[in-house]
């Protein structure tokens, strides 16, 4: 009888201390909750004591902080590696954010290798886990045909739930779907509706597309309602905004021209980045349209446009440096920019390549290249090519000597309207076989009495 009232003593003391080392532990140790005031207050580190334990012992939203304090530099020096860890476990542990997370490196390969299919299968977890952007971002990658099979109707089925959910870049995707049909059956009503959800929560693409919409669409993109959403765009901050209303002012199209605030709007878009507002821009400063002119501005807003492969900012600036204008004289510079800006398709480059070949400026002097050069320009509709070419055809320069040749070049560059080819034509063919009108044979005679320089390679 006393064993048994021992033995009975024994267990309920050990479940007394059992209970008493639990409530002991519970009440030193740390709750997720416990951390987020010194976060807000940006005590990073004292967040990240209360965190880091939690986290260790298996807290997924633990985890997930941080993992985003690594990622974000946050009370510890910034490591993408020991993030993508925390994120991964937060993920595996079925956390939304931290799959989401994950499966954007996978997207962009940031950390791991790049695997579209492992981005969207992370994705899905996140979205099935209830979180908007991870809905979001499937719907474009399923209009996309990124890392699944391209199927829109799938892409409106994610949008829809992103959009019903609030999210403003799903309402105006989804727009962009009912408006073209895609996915969905065509419903400009529901477009409409749904972009101006998303307009109404100050998404500036929403706002700027309402202001550029057609009639057809809605919206009449001349009526002062679209102008008003335009200008509310841009104030907003929208760059494409403020490029398009930089370019009604300077056109003087829909508003009264007003080339200095063309200026500020075009100085806006380009300090955000929009190649072409940085190109034109810089044209503003050299030429001291809307304000005074500023060489060096110029330079520096061509040198932008440019180093992002600009096309147009990069024969801009191969005019400046053969003209030794804001930078030093260099036709070897030239050269290279007009020869990588003509690479990239602009015709009026393909003629400076031509011309630089022909004279050997920064290039040793081929006029079998420059044949080939404004060729190419001439095929392309640059009449300046087609007169440049039908020259070396006249004088047998690179290319077979042919009266015939240089009359047929020369005739395409005078349908175009090239002064100095019509004057051509008029000492050369008075059969007129390139079938010009009379009227345009007799005002280029009128014209041609005190004959004109031929214009500058390449001149706007």
């Amino acid at each position: 009888m006393t064993n048994q009232i021992n033995r009975f003593c024994v267990y309920w003391m050990r479940v007394f201390l059992l209970l008493f080392i639990a409530l002991l532990v519970a009440a030193c140790s740390n709750d997720y909750e416990d951390g987020l005031p010194a976060y807000e207050n940006k005590e990073y580190d004292k967040a990240l004591k209360v965190w880091r334990p939690l986290a260790e012992q298996g807290d997924p939203e633990a985890q997930f902080s941080v993992g985003y304090m690594y990622a974000t530099g946050q009370g510890v020096p910034a490591d993408h590696d020991i993030a993508l860890g925390w994120y991964r476990r937060a993920a595996e542990n079925g956390h939304p954010k931290g799959q989401f997370n994950l499966g954007l490196a996978y997207q962009k390969g940031q950390g791991v290798e790049k695997d579209l299919k492992q981005a969207v299968s992370w994705y899905r977890k996140s979205a099935g886990g209830g979180h908007v952007p991870a809905m979001y971002v499937l719907g474009l990658l399923y209009i996309q045909g990124m890392g699944v099979e391209k199927n829109p109707v799938v892409a409106a089925e994610w949008l829809r739930k992103a959009a019903d959910k609030g999210d403003s870049r799903a309402q105006l995707a989804l727009a962009m779907l009912y408006l073209e049909g895609l996915g969905v059956e065509k419903d400009i009503d529901m477009a409409m509706k749904l972009m101006r959800k998303a307009a109404e929560q100050k998404n500036l693409e929403a706002i700027y597309r309402l202001g550029m919409m057609n009639p057809a669409r809605g919206v009449d993109r001349n009526s002062p309602d679209a102008l008003n959403r335009i200008r509310q765009a841009a104030r907003l901050g929208y760059a494409q905004a403020q490029y398009d209303l930089a370019v009604m002012y300077a056109e003087g199209k829909t508003v009264e021209k007003d080339e200095k605030l063309a200026r500020e709007w075009l100085q806006k878009a380009a300090e955000q980045g929009v190649l072409r507002a940085q190109n034109d821009l810089a044209y503003m400063y050299l030429a001291g349209v809307g304000g005074s002119a500023d060489l060096q501005q110029a330079v520096e807003w061509f040198r932008k446009a440019a180093a992002k492969e600009f096309p147009r900012a990069m024969y801009n600036l191969g005019q400046l440096y053969a003209k030794g204008k804001g930078v030093e004289q260099n036709d070897r510079k030239a050269f290279e920019l007009f020869r990588k800006a003509a690479d990239l398709g602009e015709i009026d480059a393909v003629y400076a390549v031509g011309y630089a070949y022909s004279n050997g400026l920064g290039v040793e002097k081929n006029d079998a290249e420059a044949a080939v050069w404004f060729r190419k320009g001439a095929e392309a509709g640059h009449a300046e090519s087609a007169f440049a070419l039908g020259n070396l055809h006249a004088n047998g320069f690179g290319v077979s000597r042919s009266q015939q040749l240089a009359a047929k070049w020369y005739c395409l560059a005078a349908r175009q309207g090239h002064e100095p080819a019509l004057r051509m034509l008029i000492s050369r063919d008075p059969e007129n076989s390139c079938g010009l009108s009379r009227d345009v044979l007799d005002r280029a005679r009128e014209n041609f009495r005190a004959a004109p320089e031929s214009p500058e390679p390449g001149k706007d």
